[in-house]
């Protein structure tokens, strides 16, 4: 072992700094580079997941997602990525297609830049998205039932689930709190995942928006693995790193 990193103290403040730099800890590479045992490489992991200062993958760790928890919060950060990313979406849309539109803000975003002439049928669990559609004169909109979660701003529960279970969609646009090529799509809010698990079954295709604030890292709750997704819309201007990771993935990139 090597002599500096014979603290807990010291190993940890490695693991953080290795974590910073490169948005992921390898738990193999990292207990090679420290000259100690994988057990303990996983033993810091562990504390510090218990600490909240990253979350612990199969096979090492990846940055905590960062997002605020709230709608009102993410609604109230004005973000120029989030427009150009609900304009990149709105593109691939055509008349006749029924789609599913989840919640978030970047939802929302969409359905205010959806065309008035555009004959299509939206179903939603989020009603702040619906209110994008006031004038609108062709489209047509489905509000999914069930219990209203305040935080988050969707329907949720065993009746939202079953209503989008009864459609076939052409494409469901789902949203994501944090993304990584190996941990896939994950969010904060536990009680979304079965209705944003229920969009996906659902579909023909299934389209995840994410903003770079959101890449290589993790949230709590699993929504889906990369190759459960088909299309992905990121901004353009991402770093090499992970223009890199995101091209290695199975899921097709479209760049803003």
């Amino acid at each position: 072992m090597h002599e500096m990193f014979e603290l807990v103290e010291d190993r940890q403040e490695w693991l953080l700094t290795e974590l910073s730099k490169h948005r992921r800890i390898a738990t193999k590479q990292a207990a090679g580079e420290l000259g100690v045992s994988v057990d303990t490489i996983r033993r810091d992991l562990r504390l510090l997941n218990q600490k909240g200062l990253l979350k612990r993958v199969h096979g090492g760790a990846l940055p905590v997602s960062q997002i605020a928890s709230s709608f009102s919060e993410r609604e109230a950060t004005l973000s120029h990525e989030r427009n150009l990313l609900a304009k990149a979406v709105t593109q691939r849309l055509s008349p006749g297609q029924v789609i599913g539109l989840d919640g978030g803000t970047t939802a929302t975003e969409i359905a205010a830049n959806i065309a008035q002439w555009l004959d299509i049928t939206i179903v939603t669990n989020n009603p702040a998205a619906t209110l994008a559609f006031a004038d609108h004169q062709s489209v047509q909109v489905v509000m999914v039932g069930g219990n209203v979660d305040l935080t988050w701003m969707t329907t949720t529960g065993p009746q939202a689930v079953d209503m989008i279970r009864g459609f076939h969609l052409d494409l469901a646009i789902i949203g994501t709190c944090a993304f990584d090529p190996l941990a896939g799509a994950s969010t904060q809010s536990r009680h979304e995942i079965p209705t944003k698990q229920a969009f996906l079954t659902s579909a023909a295709e299934t389209l995840l928006p994410v903003e770079t604030a959101k890449l290589d890292s993790v949230a709590p709750f699993h929504i889906a693995d990369c190759n459960e997704v088909e299309v992905m819309i990121v901004e353009e201007m991402v770093t090499s790193d992970h223009r890199e990771r995101l091209q290695n993935s199975d899921t097709t990139i479209t760049w803003t």
